[in-house]
């Protein structure tokens, strides 16, 4: 199974992988941002893995995403619906392709989003 049909398995059983390792807490911050590439309109089920162990009350969320074509795909939705007691901004779509030179329209976005 290649790693796209596998992100599709998961992505139908909402599946939660095992990390490796796993982020204790993220207290120290208000604003946290997810950043993931778009596989089947949303992020890899591992992001969620992390995000489900994480009490993210108040935070703000801020999703990043690469992709190629999709935008953010239904990501934004996604991380509402699951965190409802977080903030979800206005998230940044970077086509793969230009994800290399994208540093100037990143770090513009996360200054609009520190604010």
């Amino acid at each position: 199974m290649t790693c796209i049909e596998e992100a599709k398995v998961e992505l139908k059983k909402a599946a939660r992988p095992e990390l490796k390792e796993y982020l204790d807490n993220v207290d120290a911050y208000d604003t946290i941002v997810v950043a993931a590439p778009c596989w089947w309109g949303d992020a890899p089920m591992a992001i969620y893995s992390q995000l489900d162990r994480l009490d993210l009350t108040g935070k703000t969320i801020a999703p990043l995403m690469t992709h190629e074509g999709s935008g953010l795909g239904s990501f934004e939705k996604s991380l509402s619906k699951k965190y409802p007691d977080a903030k979800i901004v206005k998230g940044l779509a970077v086509h793969g392709a230009d994800a290399a030179k994208s540093e100037d329209t990143v770090s513009s976005w996360i200054k609009k989003i520190a604010k």
